[in-house]
């Protein structure tokens, strides 16, 4: 794993523990990409040192190079003009710059690589901050949504709460409709009474009546006198 992807890594962990804190997750986000965005800046200063070295050790490889293509040509003259001793000093300055060349050259090749790896990084710290910031818009919505849902259960946990002046309202509502009930029951029976009463004096008139016709009835026939009628007759 390059150090890039465990440095993107370490921010996403990071980020992940400061959302499951934060009160808003869009300014965690934002501060995020703050943060990836110093160190992408930092990894542009590192790739562009590492080329700007790259093409120095290119330079400095090829100078090497041509000063020791000039000490050969140098040591053919030599030779040429059968000046040995001369040829042999020119082919040792032939072979030290070819030596610096070769050293140079394995410097070049591990700076090739290193800014490779630089210039990797950097492009895929690039990718990583484009595709945090087109999620961070998903995200924000959802946030949007999930508060927007919240406010909705707490208005309805809110009406929960109002239930109990509900219920009251309705128990007073019942003892009144009971209190009625009961007034118009008192009313049915007083009237009940009243008219119960009234009729219960009549029928006692009527039985007291009968009664003592029937007696006085019984009295004269007992005594051998007329009834009632026969004496009214004969008047």
């Amino acid at each position: 794993m390059g150090i890039i992807q465990r440095l993107f890594n370490l921010f996403r962990s990071n980020a992940n523990h400061l959302l499951d804190k934060a009160e808003d997750p869009g300014k965690m986000l934002k501060q995020m990409i703050s943060d990836l965005e110093v160190q992408k800046r930092k990894a542009k200063q590192q790739m562009t040192e590492a080329l700007a070295l790259q093409k120095s050790l290119e330079r400095d490889t090829q100078k090497e190079h041509k000063e020791a293509e000039k000490w050969e040509e140098k040591a053919i003259l030599a030779v040429q003009k059968e000046l040995d001793e001369l040829a042999k000093e020119a082919l040792t300055r032939k072979k030290e710059h070819h030596r610096r060349a070769l050293d140079f050259e394995k410097q070049l090749e591990m700076h090739r690589n290193n800014a490779e790896i630089l210039r990797n990084n950097y492009q895929s710290m690039e990718d990583k901050i484009d595709e945090i910031k087109r999620k961070k818009g998903i995200l924000l919505a959802k946030q949007k949504q999930a508060e927007a849902q919240e406010k909705i259960f707490q208005t309805m946990e809110g009406l929960g709460d109002n239930s109990g002046a509900l219920e009251t309202i309705e128990r007073m509502e019942e003892k009144v409709e009971n209190m009625e009930a009961r007034a118009e029951a008192y009313q049915e029976i007083s009237s009940g009474s009243d008219k119960d009463s009234l009729e219960s004096k009549f029928e006692e008139l009527g039985h007291d009546s009968t009664d003592m016709d029937s007696e006085l009835l019984e009295l004269k026939k007992r005594a051998a006198l007329p009834a009632p009628e026969e004496q009214t007759e004969k008047k």
